[in-house]
């Protein structure tokens, strides 16, 4: 019997170990594809092939799946995307494609796995900011409409995501509220991008090149924090948010706000 134990522990360990191996190759290989082509497709595909498991099931718990997988979908897409932007010519990796790819293994391999309801506010936040940090960089030129739905789809993902873990099985209306609220913001910060530029590389040959944050995803980070918090207070306290759940969440995010529109509004450039 103790032989048999001991087989049983091996197998789980080299199960955990293939799995972490196969993540990290993951991340290393869609980066790998990004700087070798200087584009972002390959990379994407990537990402989409790796998450065969959600249609290999019968057809009806496809859409399940999906939404299931929607956050994991936004965070894998976002970052590869955001490698893209990071260095679009190719020729060599830079500081910033590796930062991001090491972000991506450590999603795959220590943050994505959790099921805790703080892993989970993590995930999410992590969806929100990511998404929306890759929306607003890839859709500055196109038909705001465009960034409006994705927008949409990335609050609706994210929110679920938070929800499906808590006491509440009716939060459809509450999912569309948030989704449409993050699609409102996009369609302000859409006609209003302001950068941060962090970094001072001079062009793209440089190692350490500059990278440029919107404010669009810290405000809908911050909003989602909120929204959490409220929502749950409201669901621990019979409809009602409690003060003392919310205030201190509120004015953190309320300061942080402020700050950035009123005093660190100067963009550094247009998109």
């Amino acid at each position: 019997m103790a032989d048999y134990v001991m087989l049983r522990r091996g197998r789980n360990a080299l199960g955990t170990v293939t799995h972490i191996v196969l993540n990290i190759c993951l991340a290393a290989a869609t980066t790998a594809l990004t700087v070798i082509s200087a584009n972002w497709v390959f990379a994407v595909l990537l990402v989409i092939l790796s998450k065969w498991r959600v249609v290999a099931v019968r057809p009806r718990y496809w859409w399940l799946n999906i939404k299931a997988n929607l956050v994991d979908f936004v965070v894998g897409l976002s970052l590869v995307l955001l490698v893209y932007l990071a260095n679009p010519v190719g020729v060599s990796p830079n500081f910033w494609q590796i930062v991001l790819t090491i972000i991506y293994m450590t999603w795959l391999v220590a943050i994505k796995p959790q099921s805790t309801t703080r892993a989970t506010e993590i995930q999410a936040l992590f969806a929100i900011f990511f998404g929306a940090f890759a929306l607003a960089l890839i859709t500055a030129r196109l038909d705001p409409v465009i960034g409006v739905v994705i927008s949409f789809i990335i609050g609706y993902s994210a929110t679920r995501h938070v929800l499906v873990q808590g006491d509440d099985h009716d939060f459809t209306i509450t999912t569309f509220i948030f989704g449409m609220m993050m699609a409102e913001l996009y369609w302000i910060f859409y006609h209003w991008t302001i950068t941060y530029r962090i970094g001072r590389g001079i062009d793209s040959s440089s190692f350490i090149t500059s990278l440029a944050v919107p404010q669009y995803p810290i405000a809908a980070t911050i909003m989602l924090f909120v929204f959490a918090r409220g929502y749950k207070s409201a669901i621990r306290h019979d409809g009602k948010i409690r003060a003392d759940d919310i205030l201190a969440p509120a004015i953190f995010s309320a300061l942080v706000m402020v700050l950035m529109i009123f005093v660190y509004s100067v963009p550094n450039f247009n998109i």
